[in-house]
């Protein structure tokens, strides 16, 4: 069996500046905004930038996107960020930009994860690691982990990339989806949130319980 390693930690989806504070307090190592107006967790490329500059020195910057144009992913390069997480489409012009990436793989969808695996379109040396996540990006529920744990570990053992492990995440089930996956990473989103958005209580609980994975 493999060991299990303490998985990194990413908070998704920050929008205001209190927030960027909540996640220097935590100590967690990625930052998440969303940069797509569909989401409601949106936020403009300088409004980002802005609540950015609040995260503390070693807490990489992760734009989140959906079907980036080549622009976008040099803007956001230009802008600081870390790493360019790319949902839906990924245009091979992105390739280019000069970003690590994050691929979002749908595990559901079996033409796109068939794809992937088969090193086509989705492709490169630019990606850094893939993002297992479900159909519904952002709604906070989990993919079929059993009936789909086969998958996820193809994704993790062929690719030679990091595997970062979304969807639904929350304090009552991360210890099990490490369990799993030994993931490199954990991104929350929703599984950190109150009606205000990301709560600083929440946060601490999440870290904490990611720490437990050290005595697994």
């Amino acid at each position: 069996m493999e060991e299990i390693v303490r998985p990194k930690i990413k908070i998704c989806g920050v929008k205001r500046e209190a927030e960027a504070e909540y996640l220097n307090e935590a100590g967690v190592d990625y930052g998440g905004f969303v940069f797509y107006e569909k989401s409601r967790r949106n936020v403009s490329l300088q409004e980002g930038v802005n609540i950015a500059s609040r995260l503390r020195p070693g807490v990489k910057k992760v734009a989140v996107t959906v079907s980036p144009d080549e622009n976008l992913a040099k803007a956001v390069f230009q802008a600081g960020f870390d790493i360019l997480q790319v949902h839906g489409e990924m245009k091979p012009e992105i390739l280019k930009a000069g970003i690590p990436i994050w691929r979002a793989v749908n595990i559901t969808d079996k033409n796109q994860f068939q794809r992937i695996c088969t090193r086509g379109d989705d492709w490169g040396d630019a990606v850094e690691g893939f993002v297992a996540d479900g159909k519904g990006y952002g709604g906070g529920k989990t993919f079929d982990w059993e009936g789909l744990k086969h998958e996820v570990w193809k994704l993790k053992t062929e690719s030679g990339k990091m595997l970062i492990l979304a969807g639904g995440l929350h304090t009552e089930n991360v210890l099990a989806g490490i369990r799993y996956f030994s993931p490199d990473v954990v991104d929350v989103s929703s599984g950190v949130e109150d009606e205000k958005g990301k709560s600083r209580e929440k946060i601490f609980d999440f870290v904490n319980k990611v720490k437990e994975a050290e005595n697994l």
